[in-house]
């Protein structure tokens, strides 16, 4: 830029200009610029300042930039800057880890400028096993996100959280109580191992999210490669939030309230409905009906409550909003040579049930969890430092006395003419086929507890051992862990009674069902699991012009005692090396060497090698653009194992050694006169003594390209993984031997597929934005599936898509007899119009199991999720989208199952009828199981993929001199909703709630966040 140097013009009271002094200043503190903006100081001069974060503390590594011309700074590590700017002009702050910020530059003052967390995490390192990598020398295949992700989401699971969120992972939700439901975690097919902070985590999934640094996805075998014989699955690696040594204390507390309400669910028929469908589905059976004219016209108008009631039991039952709260409170730092993360955290889940006030007990399913985690670095001197994590878990579920899942099943399967709530002398309604009154379940039943317990503790010694060679160093660790469970039950039961009105008299008498009992006190039962886990590595580091090297060895040992399990321990060695020229050319090989002793001391031990290949195109000479940050080709390829398959366990819940044989309680024998038997002995299961840990070689590509200042990033990988010596038992055991055959390393599966991850942050003025997409194409083939012999080869499972469903083609429903004679005989059972026609595979003009074949369709598994996010001055806006496709299921809600007392739906009335023949969806209705319509088959599958507004959050920054006011650094209010909107081809009820049970919830959320 030209400078201009000024000489400055005086003015003298009362005489005009009488004179001109020229003399020099400073050109970096005041000169003209061609590039001042309008409105500004045409006088440019050194402006200071200092930049803090939302605690008030400072942030090194800031880039300050005039956004109107050249000039830049960087903070230093007390978050000051000195740059040359106009008054009045633009400066625009950045930092990986926050949003753009822009302020006015002022001269004469320092300026303060406060910059707000980023929208979302950076990822530009990786934690992996037993340390760190960059993200641009990384040839594993790697996801991660932060915890600002996972907070947006509410859930009491971390699975729950990361829905959605990364390409490969997704999660199977079944809905439950507060604090039973079941999340399914599957990584490219599999359930993965769990670590926290480098150690296998046990039941500590429900983590606080607020203490969580990052969670960190390794999917391919050099990730995993060094836990060989658990590393098939993938890791699920967890790292915890540490104290932050370059700034004093830090104090953040989030409180936040909101309410949960129940998503679509199957919509029972009314009791009139119910009625004249059963009599219609009577008299299809050929059976007389039951309901009278009389009866149908009582359920029509409810001229007559008690006697032919229409109970809607969801509503008798439940609320429609349940309270949730959570609260949490961290304090971080540092002092001296320590520094420290202590987090404590409350949340309480009310249950939907409604309660009463003449309990003098919880009737409710509540959940109430504290959660504690003090993370506490030290070091002792100038080489070794030493870390301490300690975490608690404090959980405790209570549920009415009718158990919760009981309660809702009750709902689900009774229909609502079953009986009344209430008598009208206000005893229970009930009789002798509907003998549990769900009203009476809920409130009158009693309660019962789950009290849930753990502690885990960690220490971890690490030395610098840089005296003896530059980048030596050495760490062991050690953690211990252990949970108590214990259930209590306090229930009774109540008698239920049936009204009796005398048709001659009108006099009223009560039919009772049951007995009235007293409460009982019952310790129903009781686990204790502990684990300790050890371990040690010996590590060196080191560089050399464009030479860099990252080795190590370590060596593990793991004892876990689940329950009256026997004993199983890992115990192993592993090694790594890392190297990189000029973060070009990338190379890295992994081994594990482990063992367990669940297996025969001969065969207890293997090596799990994997290597990986990476080349940065982006650092070549001949491909050196600006705008191109990085383009890296890489390549894995590795052999892993599974050994959670070793553990076997008996009828009585003990677990054995595969290998060994085993002999179990027989039949009883009695001698002479004696009425005592003296029990016998028996050959258990047979022994497999060279049973081994299942197998995977995976074989990953990928590449990462990212541009324009690494605002777009993107990702996309190719795995193929063949996974042999599943264990199976043989399809052509034969019960002729008398006991049962063990099972061996037989199977054999591929599981291929395709992960795409695409980025883009960018900023327009005072508003700055990210759209993140994910993809992943996944699918699994049987590729030897041992299996009896079959006569025709669409029988076979091998060469199949794994986990799909067999049964029959349906080709419609019958409409006339005519349409029957003409169809192939099913075998045992003469059709009748409006029952499924099935289709004739073998062409033998029988219907029969030779003409059973896959009918779910083989399409691979589809799994996406997008996540869109802006900030404009202190707002902010967080929205997940996330979808399933190709997601086939068997479902099928019977009318008048449970030999006639099952309830009836909604989609029921869609049913076959002569009349309705050409738009029925549903087969003609009958009372209990129908042979023929209630196989497996193609009719009964449908399409439950699903796109859902699975989380969206609304924030609010307040301003720093407003929440200085309060001496507060900042303070931020949100708004936040999870499980919003669901779009899915499947109307009947929500796609995550097929079964009818516990259904999903929607939740609403408002919280505030203040930091000091």
């Amino acid at each position: 830029m030209r400078k201009f140097h000024v000489r400055k013009l005086l003015l003298l009271p009362g005489a005009g200009f009488l004179a001109a002094g020229l003399w020099a200043i400073p050109a970096q503190a005041v000169h003209y610029s061609p590039d001042t903006p309008a409105g500004a100081s045409t006088r440019r001069a050194t402006v200071n300042g200092a930049v803090t974060d939302d605690f008030g503390k400072p942030i090194a590594g800031v880039t300050i930039r005039r956004k109107s011309g050249a000039g830049t700074a960087v903070t230093d590590a007390d978050g000051n800057f000195s740059l040359t700017a106009a008054p009045g002009e633009t400066l625009v702050f950045s930092h990986p880890g926050f949003r753009i910020t822009e302020a006015t530059a002022s001269a004469g003052k320092e300026m303060k400028v406060q910059m707000l967390p980023s929208l979302q995490d950076s990822d530009s390192v990786y934690n992996i096993l037993y340390g760190q990598q960059r993200k641009a020398t990384t040839v594993q295949s790697i996801a991660q996100l932060g915890s600002r992700e996972l907070n947006r989401t509410f859930s009491t699971s971390l699975h729950g959280m990361m829905s959605g969120r990364l390409a490969g992972y997704n999660v199977s939700y079944t809905p439950g109580i507060p604090g039973d439901e079941s999340f399914s975690p599957n990584l490219r097919g599999q359930s993965p191992m769990i670590m926290i902070d480098g150690a296998p985590a046990r039941n500590m999934t429900n983590i606080n999210p607020e203490q969580i640094e990052s969670v960190t996805l390794l999917k391919d075998a050099l990730a995993t490669a060094m836990y060989g014989m658990r590393a098939s699955n993938g890791v699920l690696l967890i790292t915890t939030r540490k104290g932050d040594k370059a700034s004093g204390q830090r104090i953040s507390f989030t409180a936040g309230v909101g309410t949960s309400q129940m998503l679509k669910e199957y919509k029972p028929l009314s009791s009139y409905d119910y009625a004249r469908l059963y009599n219609e589905a009577l008299a299809n059976d050929g059976q007389p009906a039951i309901y009278s004219q009389q009866d149908l016209d009582h359920y029509r108008n409810g001229t007559d409550p008690y006697g032919h009631p229409d109970v809607d039991w969801r509503k008798e039952v439940l609320n429609k909003n349940a309270l949730m709260q959570r609260y949490d409170l961290n304090i971080s730092g540092s002092r001296g040579n320590a520094r420290y993360f202590v987090d404590l955290n409350y949340t309480n889940q009310a249950g939907p049930f409604k309660t009463e006030g003449f309990n003098k007990y919880n009737t409710n399913a509540d959940m109430q969890r504290y959660l504690i985690r003090s993370n506490v670095d030290v070091q002792i001197n100038r080489s070794i430092s030493a870390s301490l994590n300690l975490a608690g878990r404090i959980q405790n579920n209570n549920e009415p006395g009718g158990f919760g899942p009981s309660i809702m099943q009750g709902i689900h399967n009774t229909p609502r003419n079953a009986a009344p709530v209430k008598n009208p002398d206000g005893s229970l309604g009930g009789n002798s086929s509907y003998d549990t009154n769900l009203y009476g379940a809920t409130v009158q039943s009693g309660y019962a507890n789950l009290y849930g317990r753990d502690i885990n503790a960690e220490l971890n010694i690490r030395a610098d051992l840089s005296d003896i060679t530059q980048g030596l160093w050495f760490r062991v660790g050690g953690s211990f862990y252990t949970n108590f469970t214990e259930y209590i039950v306090r229930t009774k039961q109540n008698a239920v009674y049936q009204l009796y009105v005398d048709p001659a008299t009108g006099d009223t008498s009560y039919l009772k069902t049951g007995e009235d009992t007293d409460m009982v006190n019952v310790r129903d039962a009781s686990t204790t699991e502990r684990f300790f886990y050890t371990d040690a590595q010996l590590g060196w580091t080191r560089g050399s012009g464009n030479h860099h090297f990252n080795a190590m060895i370590g060596a593990n040992y793991d004892n876990r005692i689940l329950g009256s399990q026997l004993p199983q321990f890992f115990l192993g060695t592993n090694a790594r090396l890392q190297y990189d020229y000029a973060e070009k050319y990338l190379f890295e090989a992994a081994i594990g060497y482990n063992g367990t002793n669940r297996y025969h001391p001969d065969r207890r031990y293997g090596a799990f090698p994997a290597f990986g290949i990476g080349w940065n195109i982006a650092k070549e000479d001949f491909l050196n653009k600006d705008w191109l940050n990085m383009l890296k080709l890489r390549a894995t390829y590795g052999l892993t194992g599974n050994a959670f398959n070793a553990t076997r366990t008996s009828g009585s819940g003990e677990s054995y050694f595969v290998y060994n044989q085993y002999y179990v309680n027989g039949t009883g024998y009695s001698f002479g006169n004696s009425h005592s038997a003296v029990t016998g002995v028996r050959e258990g299961t047979l022994n497999n003594p060279y049973v081994s840990w299942e197998k995977a070689r995976k074989f990953n590509v990928g590449v990462d390209v990212e541009l324009l200042d690494s605002k777009l990033a993107f990702t996309a990988e190719y795995y193929n993984d063949l996974y042999f010596d599943l264990l199976q038992l043989r399809g052509t055991n034969t019960s002729l031997l008398g006991i049962g055959y063990p099972e061996e390393n037989i199977g054999k599966q591929r599981r291929k597929g395709m992960e795409f991850s695409a980025t883009y942050r960018g900023t327009a003025g005072k508003l700055s934005y990210y759209a993140s997409g994910n993809l992943a194409v996944y699918h699994g083939v049987d590729e030897f599936f041992d299996e009896t012999y079959r006569p025709y080869p669409w029988l076979y499972r091998t060469g199949n898509y794994t986990g799909q469903s067999y049964g029959y083609i349906a080709e419609g429903l019958f409409q006339n007899e005519a349409e029957i004679d003409r169809s192939a005989w099913i075998d045992g059972y003469r059709p009748k119009p409006g029952d499924i026609k099935y289709k004739d595979l073998n062409g033998d003009n029988r219907i029969n199991a030779f003409d059973q074949t896959m009918i779910t369709p083989g399409k691979p598994n589809i799994n996406y999720g997008l996540n869109l996010g802006l900030g404009w001055k202190g707002f902010d806006l967080a929205v997940l989208i996330q979808g399933v496709g190709n997601r086939y299921s068997t479902v099928r809600m019977a009318e008048f199952d449970n030999n006639g007392l099952g309830n009836a739906w909604e989609h029921h009335l869609d049913r076959w009828t002569p009349e309705t023949a050409a738009s029925a969806t549903y087969p003609r209705l009958t009372v209990g199981t129908n042979f023929n319509n209630s196989r497996a088959s193609s009719y009964w599958i449908r399409n439950t993929s699903f796109l859902r507004l699975r989380n969206a959050e609304l924030g609010y920054n307040l301003p720093e001199t407003f929440a200085r006011r309060f001496r507060l650094a900042s303070a931020r209010f949100f708004l936040n909703g999870t499980n919003l909107l669901t779009w899915s081809k499947f109307k009947d009820t929500d796609p995550e709630n097929l079964l009818g049970n516990y259904p999903a919830t929607r939740v609403m959320y408002a919280g505030l966040t203040i930091k000091l």
